[in-house]
Parts: structure tokens; sequence; C-alpha cells
């Protein structure tokens, strides 16, 4: 369960500068699961929304990728420089997490100043190529 605080959400200059600072120090999973998250905010017309294990398989993982979303979103707490519980967990720093009402899972998207900041970086990181 999610707690009920007021989130902090840094701005799209803010998560740019994140993913220069920390991206190549990145795990190749956790660099899958920003792809794949950044694929469907960004290509996936009409469900912008994964479920965790669809997170997993892309990044190679056995079972569910929820605690890697999590050891992601604690790199960029750590960055911005608040604690873990600021967000109400750790991977409210990179994602929001809904509740489907109909079959009671849960699913995640991609933190909209993040997906644009993602988006950004790929344009950035393609030309010094």
């Amino acid at each position: 369960m999610l707690k009920d605080v007021k989130r902090y959400i840094p701005s799209e200059e803010e998560y740019l500068e994140a993913f220069h600072s920390i991206y190549e120090e990145l795990t190749p999973g956790h660099k899958a699961i920003l792809n794949k998250l950044y694929q469907h905010c960004y290509f996936m017309k009409d469900n912008r929304r994964l479920r965790t294990w669809e997170l997993s398989e892309a990044a190679g993982y056995d079972g569910d990728s929820s605690g890697q979303i999590g050891n992601l979103g604690e790199k960029f707490c750590k960055f911005f420089g608040v604690k873990d519980d600021e967000f109400g967990q750790p991977a409210l720093a990179i994602v929001s997490w809904f509740p489907d009402e109909i079959n009671g899972y849960w699913y995640i998207e991609l933190i909209p100043e993040a997906a644009r900041a993602f988006n950004r970086f790929h344009i950035e990181i393609q030309y010094k190529s």
C-alpha cells in the first residue's frame, strides 16, 4: 500500500540532469526497465501502463521486478537529495502506480516529467555518438 504523503515530483530539467549523472552507472537490467517504460510511454497510443512482470521480462529478471523498480527509484532519490519516504516509497521517484479495479492488478507508468527528460536524454546521447 502506498503511503499518503504529498508527492515531490522533480522537473523535467532535474530528471534530465539525473539521467546524465547516473545512467552509465545503472545495471543493464535497470537500463532495460527504463527503456521499456519509455517505449510504452511514447509508442503505445492506448496503453501507456505496464505490469511489473512485463518489465521483469524486458530486463531478463525472473519473477516480478517491483523490487528492482524500487532499487532504481533509490538511485533517483539519492541524486535528488531526498529521503525515500519523501516520495512515499523509492519507486515513486520515477514511476506512478495505478490499481486496476477490474482485475486487481497494479500497473506502472513512467512519470511524465521523467519520460520527457528520458526522450531528450536519448536524443542528446545520439548526437554525441
